[in-house]
């Protein structure tokens, strides 16, 4: 078993969440983003955006899920603010919608890099030796997990202590993963405890995501501690990742190069409008919607 005590950064916003129950958007005005020009969206922005993307609203049942919609909501903002500054119009009838997403696409095309193939087979193989990250396949896993609030005391213990204890005697064959998630879940229900599903251990720089892609499958990671909440996640599954050969990727190399191209330009955009419109998630007032919603229950 690996048993490791450190932080996890920002690894929370990048694990998928499960569904859970749907928290109550309607009749609140809470601010969950800030820009630096005094724009804020509120949880009845939230409210109103998802009566309109029908898509999203499954993404809306955790607090990962409304960060992740609330992201999508600050690019559509900050696109439509970035198009007065480079000329793009509205479409008539359109210019009073704060969360116009076919505006915000069009900003973003004339914003977004030109991605080229290359020419021939040549540059091609000079596009595969010089950008190998983007013929990398990461390692992926499924991943179970516990998650509690590191001020919780848990049967006279602190969360990581009890965490730590429990990771003993799961190892120890005393009782299995899904019976000290049943125990977890009865005592923190804010975000889901047990199967998260597939995960892209995608190679970050201070992440858990780095610490999980070298476990392997059946080991346990943890306690781990992130602000104010501790962790310990089991690898159920695990496919390591590797770097493709030529051989692999010499007829798609034009492709692939376009849509990496494609991906890294769209990234930059939009992290580049966050920077420059000073987009602030409130995470705290997230969470809180949540724990309101478990309150009222």
């Amino acid at each position: 078993m690996t048993s490791t005590l450190c932080n996890l950064g920002w690894v929370r916003s990048l694990i998928m969440c499960a569904a859970v129950a749907t928290a109550s958007l309607a009749n609140a005005s809470d601010t969950l983003v800030r820009f630096s020009n005094g724009e804020t969206i509120s949880q009845a922005d939230l409210s109103a955006y998802l009566e309109k993307r029908v898509d999203l609203r499954p993404t809306s049942r955790s607090a990962w899920g409304v960060q992740t919609v609330l992201r999508e909501m600050a690019a559509v903002r900050v696109f439509s603010l970035e198009g007065k500054q480079v000329g793009v119009p509205h479409e008539e009838g359109r210019e009073a919608q704060r969360f116009d997403d076919i505006y915000a696409q069009a900003v973003y095309a004339k914003l977004a890099p030109a991605c080229t193939p290359p020419a021939d087979e040549k540059a091609s193989r000079q596009y595969f030796n010089d950008n190998p990250q983007a013929f990398r396949v990461p390692p992926m896993a499924r991943l179970s997990r516990v998650i509690l609030p590191a001020s919780e005391t848990v049967e006279g213990e602190s969360a990581a202590a009890w965490l730590m204890k429990e990771a003993g005697d799961v190892a120890a064959g005393k009782k299995s993963f899904d019976d000290l998630t049943k125990q977890a879940e009865a005592v923190y229900k804010l975000d889901p405890q047990g199967d998260l599903g597939w995960i892209t251990l995608f190679d970050e720089e201070a992440s858990v995501l780095r610490v999980l892609a070298s476990a392997k499958q059946g080991e346990m990671v943890g306690p781990l501690r992130e602000g104010n909440f501790a962790y310990l996640f089991k690898v159920n599954e695990k496919r390591e990742g590797r770097q493709l050969a030529w051989e692999e990727v010499a007829l798609s190399v034009p492709a692939r190069s376009v849509a990496y191209c494609r991906q890294e330009g769209a990234n930059k955009v939009r992290s580049d409008l966050f920077a420059k419109y000073g987009v602030e998630l409130d995470n705290a007032a997230i969470r809180a919607m949540f724990l309101k919603q478990t309150m009222a229950k």
